[in-house]
């Protein structure tokens, strides 16, 4: 992994970005809450995992020693996904939260036979099948997420509702890690990081099995275009590595409430 001028500029515009984007999504929660009546809040804290399907896409590589090409229809494999969310709805407005979520799967490609469309070596240029060996990938997501719910089914006991729709978005800072594995094409374990902006779109259905305790279930979306600067596997030149993810995943998860 590489950490050059260039990397720590890109952290800092990413930093500052999630930072502006944090504090427009505050004001908008705090505004909604100053036209309600003070109240106390209902925590959150959940945990949960499942599958996520990549599926496919394109995988575009510009190669400085070689030029560009492009690797069409490439699979990326079904990964066990989990991670954890905490936050807090508002009592003043029911149906509206505020949460920390951290996500994290490994699409990884295993070796497999594509169409190839431009260069893969100097002097040779057009198309055909390629080889394209295998890649590590590792993907971090982090981001702070509007929660929407609709309480039903009300009770002594479940003042906010036996069953709870809901709906979550997000805009993630998604760090995403290609270390090439087995391949020709790149040197081998000479992996890169990206930071992207990404985005996330979820629906769910909570049930309330117990006073304080909640299982739920889960679908979500999620979107990113990484970008990896990496090492070309015969001339060392810089190869930069390019891709669209999109994401589905099924969760299941467990929430405890206070």
């Amino acid at each position: 992994m590489r950490f050059g001028t260039a990397y720590v500029v890109q952290i800092r515009r990413i930093l500052f970005l999630a930072l502006m984007s944090t504090a427009r999504l505050a004001l908008v929660v705090v505004c909604l809450l100053l036209s309600g009546r003070p109240a106390a809040a209902e925590w959150f804290a959940d945990v949960y995992a499942g599958p996520s399907l990549a599926g496919h896409h394109d995988l575009k590589l510009d190669d400085r020693g070689v030029g560009r090409s492009t690797f069409r229809d490439v699979e990326f494999g079904t990964a066990l996904s989990w991670g954890g969310r905490f936050g807090r709805y508002f009592d003043s407005l029911p149906f509206l939260g505020l949460a920390v979520d951290f996500f994290r799967f490994s699409p990884n490609i295993e070796p497999q036979s594509v169409r190839v469309e431009g260069c893969l070596s100097l002097g040779s240029c057009g198309g055909g099948q390629v080889g394209t060996g295998s890649f590590d990938i590792t993907e971090t997501a982090l981001s702070i997420d509007l929660m929407l719910r609709l309480p039903l089914i009300k009770t002594a006991d479940a003042s906010n509702g036996l069953l709870q729709p809901y709906l979550a978005i997000g805009r993630p800072l998604f760090i995403t890690t290609v270390d090439p594995r087995n391949t020709r094409l790149f040197r081998n374990h000479n992996s890169d990081t990206d930071l992207s902006f990404g985005y996330k779109a979820a629906g769910g259905l909570a049930v309330q099995v117990y006073k304080s305790l909640v299982m739920f279930v889960e679908y979500r979306f999620t979107q990113v275009a990484p970008d990896v600067n990496l090492q070309d596997g015969v001339s060392a030149a810089r190869a930069t590595l390019r891709t669209e993810l999109n994401t589905h995943s099924a969760l299941v998860g467990i929430s405890a409430r206070w």
